[in-house]
């Protein structure tokens, strides 16, 4: 006898969500048991239902997917997360293993792999299916890869370009200066820069 997975769809794409929901139906070892459209409405349902997995999108609006996925795995281990996007990129699929997720689909992908890739994460393996044309940019918010940050990084971005030094934010915001620098060195990795000047330039370009 298969095994019955309980899963949670969060996306905001309500169109997406139940075109998945369709797909999973035709299952007997799938039952969807929610769909939500931000962390509010997924925490509301966590005090109720355990799921197994939540397949979740990376951006959204109001909700950071990637650090949404962080927190749950730090509150809920248990809980497998496969996160999905329509931006298909390397540095996309990378922040996705560092949020601690177990899998990364595009929403380009085809039915019959999105269900192979949630029996294996289930079976324990971590699935990130890397995207077809991984040098393509992303397209959002003028091209940029900014729906990676974290809160705290575009809060260290603004700090940035007030020109402050990574001590002064420090004092500021009440952390480590080591806490501001590797937060400065987790940007420019994310943001695909070199320096302070560039990101000074890249954050006023892209209204951060």
């Amino acid at each position: 006898m298969k095994e019955n997975y309980k899963i949670i769809i969060v996306d905001d794409h309500q169109l997406f969500a139940d075109g998945m929901v369709r797909i999973l139906a035709d299952e007997d070892d799938f039952e969807v048991i929610g769909i939500c459209n931000n962390s509010t409405e997924l925490y509301h349902m966590l005090n109720n239902h355990k799921p197994d997995l939540i397949m979740l999108d990376i951006q959204m609006g109001g909700t950071n997917g990637l650090e949404l996925c962080s927190d749950l795995k730090k509150t809920m281990p248990q809980i497998k997360i496969i996160l999905i996007s329509m931006f298909e990129s390397l540095n996309v699929v990378n922040e996705g293993k560092n949020s601690g997720a177990n899998g990364y689909i595009p929403k380009t992908t085809d039915a019959a792999l999105v269900k192979k890739s949630i029996r294996e994460v289930m079976e324990g393996k971590d699935i990130f299916i890397k995207p077809v044309n991984p040098e393509t940019k992303v397209d959002l918010e003028g091209g940029s890869y900014a729906f990676l940050l974290s809160k705290r990084e575009r809060e260290i971005i603004l700090y940035v370009k007030k020109g402050f030094t990574s001590k002064a934010t420090a004092e500021e915001l009440n952390i480590s200066q080591f806490t501001v620098d590797t937060h400065r060195k987790n940007i420019l990795r994310k943001l695909k820069l070199n320096s302070l000047k560039e990101l000074i330039s890249y954050a006023y370009e892209n209204n951060l």
